[in-house]
């Protein structure tokens, strides 16, 4: 766990917000075209003011045209950039998109992330957004056979058309394999267990709670006539003396003493 903490704190301090944005800048010009339009500058403008460490920024910006399908001159590169340093730029994703005109339609097909809309506000996306992952998530759970929250036991009450509890009717539709319990707890289930009744058969009951004949111990009862034989293996005398019906010497004495 803590491996992927770390990856993810590395790759999240190693993002950069200006090749990104310079990257969905191309994109976006590549789609309307803008190389074929009056307004191609406007695009250069925003690639340039996210350039800000290049060691030829008049050589990059030309380069930067040839991707968006355009053509500049040296002149005209450096024109561009003395003009950018010129216009106030913009930081906001938001800001950004209504410089290039970039619509929420177009934004959704190139997946940008980094440049907002002109007529979705960042509030709204967040919305949509929700919206959309609560779309996905239910037809997931649809696709693994989960109940809509309108259909559950809970808000149909099945029990109440009924007329009787709701313990009662989940004892009656419990679900069972058989109709009958075992002896062991359902963690410890394996293909040794047999049914509890009669019709089941005896069975095997958990380690350590066997019956004492299958232990090799005698029950209580065999216990009890083993103790009553050896009582009447002894002699009469001592079977008196042992139920109190002969008095001796010694309890005399002990009478005598209370």
């Amino acid at each position: 766990m803590k491996g992927v903490t770390a990856r993810r704190h590395r790759r999240n301090h190693n993002f950069d917000l200006n090749a990104k944005r310079r990257k969905e800048i191309v994109q976006h010009a590549l789609l309307v075209r803008a190389a074929d339009t009056d307004d191609f500058p406007r695009w250069l403008i925003a690639w340039h003011w996210y350039n800000p460490k290049a060691a030829d920024p008049i050589w990059s910006l030309m380069e930067a045209a040839k991707r968006m399908g355009g053509q500049l001159t040296e002149a005209q590169a450096s024109a561009i950039t003395k003009e950018a340093s010129i216009i106030r730029k913009c930081w906001s994703a938001d800001n950004l998109a209504r410089f290039l005109g970039v619509t929420y339609d177009q934004r959704q097909a190139l997946r940008l992330t980094t440049i907002g809309s002109v007529n979705v506000k960042k509030r709204a996306r967040e919305e949509l957004r929700k919206r959309r992952d609560r779309v996905a998530k239910e037809q997931k759970r649809r696709a693994l056979g989960m109940r809509p929250q309108s259909e559950s036991l809970s808000a149909t009450k099945p029990w109440k058309k009924l007329g009787m509890s709701r313990a009662a009717w989940y004892r009656r539709n419990k679900y069972r394999s058989s109709g009958e319990t075992t002896l062991s707890a359902a963690i410890f289930l394996s293909t040794e267990d047999r049914p509890v009744s009669p019709e089941g058969g005896a069975g095997l009951a958990e380690r350590g709670f066997a019956s004492k004949k299958a232990r090799g111990l005698p029950s209580s009862q065999t216990a009890t006539t083993m103790v009553a034989g050896a009582h009447e293996a002894l002699p009469t005398e001592l079977r008196l003396l042992a139920l109190g019906l002969v008095e001796t010497d010694w309890t005399k004495n002990l009478s005598r003493a209370a």
